[in-house]
This record gives C-alpha cells, structure tokens and sequence, in this order.
C-alpha cells in the first residue's frame, strides 16, 4: 500500500512465534506465531475472542458511531470508527480506547502484522503494542508523511522532517533529517531498520531503542 498519498494511515506490525498454546504464556514483547486474537461487530458490540482461551471482550458502539476497519491478528485486534479507535490483546481487561482530537481526521485503513499497530493521522503517531499500551507522538504544523514500513519486530514512519522508530521496548525514538536530505531507500529486518539517505545510513536498533548513523562518502 503506498503510505504517502493519504491523510492517515496505520501500520500494524509484529513477530513471529511459537505454538498456540505456548503464545498465552509468552512475555509480551516476545514473539508469536499464529493468531490468538479475533474481532467480531455482533448487533453494534465490538467482540473481541480469544482464541487460545474462553475469554471475550465486548464495547458497545455509540450513538452515530460507524465501523471503518476492523482487523486482528496475532495478539492485536484493531478497530477504528468515525469517532474512536479501539485495540485489544488476550490479556487485555477491556478494550484500550483513543479519541480523535479535535479537527483530527480518523484513520480509515490498516495494515497488520501481530504484536505493535501504528496509527499516522493528520495529527500524530499512535500506536498500540500486543503488551496492551498505547503510545503517541504528534506531529509538528504542516508535517507531512513521506513513507513507512514495517518489519517483524520493528516499524518506521519517515516525514519531510523526521525518522520515528518504533519499538515494543519502549515506543518512538526519533531522529531528525538534515535539509535537503533525500530518501533514497527504506528496509527493515526482525529488529532492525534501515534507512539510505543522499547523505547517510541511518540504523535503528529496536531492541535498543537507538539511532545510529554512518556518513556515506562524498563522490
């Protein structure tokens, strides 16, 4: 899906695994390997089902309240309306709600993986990671998205301004582009991000949380 032509987007990213009946016992930063999560709209509730288990999670939608997208897989359900959105894991108590800001346009489309969902609205950076948390990042008057990508344990949005990674360990980690820096070429790995511009390399380093760089040579 191209990211750069549309006003809010989502990225959902995540990992892979181990059996089914293993994944209810993993830490939350660690890996999974089949769904354990599903999400239903029964009679306006939002259903969420675990799959390795008995549990279900329900939230009633509100008055002139319209389902754009729903989604879930590995350990992240994801629904988003006009009016909120909405994201559950297994070991969620209840659905974890975020509201637009005000003026704030609503995000209508979603790509999944399954342990991190990355929200790019109009206004800010969210996202939701199979731990159950969300995070956000705003963004700055007349920022604008560039691109993003994600990989199994990594994801990366890039503006005209700036590169956020993110990370289960601990949300956005920014790293600031220089002027008249060009992207020329995007990667990401398990953990690992990649990013080639007209003047550097920059690495992000999930499971550190960090930014390094190394200058290309001059032609």
């Amino acid at each position: 899906m191209d990211l750069r032509g549309g006003l809010a987007w989502v990225v959902v990213l995540a990992a892979t695994g181990y059996s089914a009946e293993a994944q209810v016992r993993l830490p939350a930063d660690e890996v999974v390997l089949e769904d354990t999560i599903a999400v239903e709209i029964i009679d306006r509730e939002v259903v969420a089902f675990d799959l390795a288990g008995s549990g279900q999670l329900s939230e009633r939608l509100q008055l002139d309240e319209t389902v754009l997208f729903t989604a879930s897989r590995g350990r992240v359900a994801l629904v988003l309306t006009n009016q909120r959105m909405l994201a559950a894991t297994p070991v969620s108590s209840s659905w974890q709600e975020e509201r637009y800001r005000l003026a704030e346009i609503p995000a209508e489309e979603a790509l999944l993986s399954q342990g991190l969902a990355l929200l790019v609205t109009s206004q800010r950076a969210l996202a939701f990671f199979g731990s159950g948390n969300w995070a956000e990042k705003s963004l700055r008057p007349r920022e604008t998205l560039v691109d993003a990508r994600v990989g199994p344990g990594v994801g990366v949005v890039i503006t005209d301004r700036r590169a956020l990674g993110i990370s289960s360990r601990g949300g956005f980690f920014e790293t600031g582009l220089r002027p008249r820096e060009e992207i020329e070429s995007l990667k990401t790995l398990a953990n690992l991000a990649t990013i080639v511009t007209s003047q550097r390399t920059l690495l992000f380093k999930g499971a550190l949380g960090i930014w390094v760089e190394r200058r290309r040579p001059l032609h």
